[in-house]
């Protein structure tokens, strides 16, 4: 089993780090697998185009016995000037069937999820971003670590749409 897992973590530094859209990449492990309201998991990110859009995800990997189809979190991002805004953020982690979204090794199960499409970071510097767990039970059982990722935006998805050179004009009758 410990062997599996070290396979697996060798295997997604292989993958993100091969990834050129990533900006940042970094995961937190949770204590005992028991992620209580006091511990905080701070990220800091270094951002040097404002021009661009990001991506933002959060990395989650917990145990198949994790009891929740989702799980809530507090989001507090500390703007490169000192400003902080707080969001509250719902990941849904499986279907209404009980089907996990992310992909399971073993009884590990990873998931990553879109919070935020298409951010854009108004002022050049370091962003510092904290997640707390913020569901009903504390600690919260069989979550293994958490994670954000930062990515640049997807270009072709703001290309606008082409023209053709005929006008759309119906025939008369």
């Amino acid at each position: 089993m410990r062997q599996q897992f070290l396979l697996l973590v060798l295997l997604f530094s292989i993958f993100t780090a091969c990834n050129s859209s990533g900006v940042f990449d970094q995961n937190t492990d949770i204590k005992g697998k028991q992620w209580s309201y006091d511990q905080i998991l701070p990220f800091e990110v270094s951002i040097t185009d404002t021009t661009q859009q990001y991506n933002l995800y959060i990395n989650l990997r917990h145990t198949n016995d994790y009891q929740y189809s989702n799980l809530w979190l507090m989001m507090r991002t500390t703007f490169p000037d000192g400003q902080t805004l707080d969001k509250r953020v719902d990941l849904p982690l499986a279907d209404k069937q009980g089907k996990w979204y992310g992909s399971g090794m073993g009884d590990i199960i990873t998931q990553q999820v879109l919070i935020q499409p298409n951010a854009i970071f108004p002022m050049l510097g370091k962003y510092k971003f904290e997640l707390v767990q913020d569901m009903r039970l504390n600690p919260l059982p069989d979550v293994i670590s958490a994670g954000l990722r930062v990515e640049i935006a997807d270009q072709k998805k703001k290309e606008a749409p082409k023209h053709t050179d005929k006008p759309n004009v119906a025939k008369p009758k």
